[in-house]
């Protein structure tokens, strides 16, 4: 896995020393191993190798074969097949760099859909005047790029390009849609960034690109995969999930030194870290866990059914997995205000997710002083081990006239949930007769925010998101437009963005076998009645692993929740943080994207302590907006512009 970037002159116009400087200089913060580079007169390419597995230690990267340049950070979880099928023997020294070269030399396009793992490469054939720039399939890794006087400029880091593309120029239908969603949703689409003319690959992106033109196109897209896997018996569905579950997680432990995993007290990240230690015991190997808690003297204000401290349940794992040495990080001097700036270096773009960030990266820096370069993590689960259907497919068994599995489910539910009958069979007919999307309610989505309503009208964001809403609305009563709305690129793009930053700034890569390419397809493909059976939800991890995942995790009713003390946190700073909000929003009242107007009403109204979270982080990620187009205006009348 690597740092990677370049620049190909499509002309053959010469590439100069200062351009190279800037793009290698640009990692310079960065946890690197080792630098390698190729620079003839009209290509450079350059790749700082981070040492996560063993074979990277021997990587030779870029690669140059006669007229054909090759460049990339790489990653694959599939190479002893691979290797198979190159008629290698599965212990020769062929690094995961060169395997990707060989496969793409041989087989060309049309090896996409065969390779997995985490990657992103560029190769340029020199005879063709052709640059061809490729990402995995879901989402890990992927290069900026720029294209200015004909020549290609990628980075895995936005900055340099910055730096290369002259004047910058706000990408305005990016802000609108970042600002215009009053969530946590950072995404419209997988291609844009808020500069324009600088781009980053699609997850499952494939672009060629010559003077003329730019093709682009999507090898991968898991909901329209139209088989459906049918079995004899849950037994033998639950052995092909546990058997491909324990392979996209054993494919991860590839690290020359420790492994180590983000563990809360959820299915997800609890059935990685079972699967994990299993394996790493084999070689007497610990994994090392990594607890976000809240900081000595938090006080629980967020009402029944949630887990703030989730400090006991990991233990208990801990009791039962002997292999799992935990750290339970509190993190006292954290404060997402305050050390937003750090990580805007670190991200390069907005964020919005403040109190989430934070512990993240510093689980993963953690990690790194262990000797732990490989990280896991169970973020996707619920979208794939422990998607839960129950009142989805409640309403498919009335809609099908499938009235003896309803009962039988109404039933199950009502006996393991408490639910009245009637409540539980009321709903699925409710929803069965909902034929129609209801109208968005532009207040609801658009009413809380302090986007300027007409920012969102002139860049055309408000239809955008409102055609947004409706796939989401349609997700609560349809399994076809779940996976359309949350499969997508864009989703997988929210996954991937920050941490592939994270990654090259701790030196930690984050890796999740819940979001494998074959669990997606996988999971997909199963029959509706695999995640909810006889009132079981969740059923691949409540019921197919309840003798691998321990079961105080497994009767748990609460929900984990990270970052609770959130609150808490800001309020010995609230005053000055507050004073610092209203001096941004009255510094910055000219912005056409937003009503500081608005915003500084509702601040003199309600103070941090009377706000919810959301209402912090949304003030949060609005100021951070604000600066960060401050900063970039400031970028271009602080230095020359070439």
């Amino acid at each position: 896995m690597s740092a990677i970037c370049g620049a190909v002159s499509l002309n053959g116009k010469k590439i100069g020393a200062k351009e190279c400087s800037i793009l290698k200089s640009a990692f310079s913060d960065c946890v690197i191993d080792r630098w390698e580079e190729i620079k003839e007169d009209d290509i450079y390419m350059g790749c700082g190798i981070q040492y996560f597995t063993k074979e990277a230690v021997s990587e030779q990267l870029p690669i140059k074969a006669q007229e054909f340049f090759f460049d990339a950070d790489v990653i694959l979880d599939n190479r002893k097949a691979l290797l198979k099928r190159l008629h290698f023997e599965e212990q020769d020294a062929v690094t995961d760099g060169r395997l990707l070269y060989l496969m793409l030399q041989k087989y060309g396009e049309s090896c996409q859909n065969d390779l997995l793992g985490a990657y992103a490469a560029v190769w340029y054939d020199r005879k063709k005047k052709e640059v061809t720039v490729l990402a995995d399939a879901v989402g890990y890794r992927y290069v900026y790029y720029l294209i200015r006087d004909d020549v290609f400029y990628y980075s895995s880091l936005m900055r340099p390009l910055e730096e290369l593309c002259g004047e910058l120029k706000i990408n305005e239908r990016w802000v609108a849609d970042y600002i215009g969603q009053d969530n946590l949703n950072a995404f419209t689409e997988a291609e844009e960034t808020p500069v324009l003319g600088i781009y980053r690959t699609a997850p499952a992106g494939f672009l060629k690109i010559t003077q003329k033109d730019i093709k682009k196109r999507c090898y991968w897209q898991p909901y329209q995969k139209k088989k459906k896997t049918v079995y004899k018996s849950d037994k033998e569905y639950k052995k092909h999930f546990l058997d491909l579950y324990r392979e996209c997680t054993a494919c991860l432990l590839r690290s020359p030194g420790e492994t180590a995993v983000l563990l809360s007290g959820g299915y997800d990240s609890t059935s990685v870290a079972c699967l994990a230690a299993k394996e790493l015991e084999k070689c007497g190997k610990k994994l090392y866990s990594f607890t976000s808690v809240p900081f000595h003297g938090y006080e629980p204000d967020v009402g029944k059914g949630y887990i703030t401290d989730e400090t006991e349940l990991v233990q208990k794992t801990a009791d039962v997995v002997e292999n799992l040495e935990c750290t339970f990080m509190n993190m006292p001097e954290m404060n997402c205000w305050y050390d937003r700036k750090k990580y805007m270096r670190i991200s390069e773009i907005p964020y919005k997710s403040p109190q989430n960030m934070l512990w993240i990266y510093e689980g993963m820096r953690q990690a790194y002083e262990k000797n732990a370069r490989i990280m896991l993590g169970g973020m996707f689960g619920n979208g794939t081990v422990s998607f839960d259907n129950a009142m989805v497919y409640l309403t498919w068994l009335f809609r099908r006239g499938r009235w003896i599995t309803l009962y039988r489910e109404v039933c199950g539910i009502n006996k393991k949930l408490h639910f009245t009958k009637k409540s539980v069979l009321q709903t699925a007919v409710k929803d069965s007769f909902h034929k129609k999307v209801k109208k968005a309610d532009r207040e609801a989505l658009f009413g809380k925010s302090f986007v300027r309503e007409d920012y969102l009208k002139k860049n055309g964001s408000d239809k955008r998101l409102l055609r947004l809403d409706k796939k989401i609305q349609k997700c609560s009563y349809s399994h076809k437009a779940y996976q359309q709305a949350f499969l997508t690129a864009d989703t997988l793009r929210h996954y991937g963005e920050y941490m592939q930053k994270n990654s090259l700034f701790t030196g930690v890569i984050m890796r999740d076998p819940t979001r494998d390419k074959r669990m997606i397809e996988f999971v997909t493909s199963l029959p509706y009645g695999q995640f909810t059976h006889n009132g079981v939800r969740r059923r691949l991890i409540a019921e197919y692993m309840k003798d691998i995942v321990p079961a105080h995790i497994l009767k748990e009713k609460g929900m984990g929740r990270q970052s609770a003390d959130l609150k808490q946190r800001l309020l010995p700073f609230s005053s000055q943080i507050e004073e610092e909000w209203k001096e941004n929003y009255k510094k910055f009242s000219g912005s056409t994207c937003i009503d500081c107007k608005k915003a500084l009403t509702g601040l003199e109204e309600k103070g941090i302590k009377d706000m919810t979270d959301f209402e912090i982080v949304r003030h949060i990620f609005t100021n951070i907006l604000l600066e960060y187009l401050e900063a970039k205006k400031s970028y271009n009348v602080d230095r020359r512009v070439d």
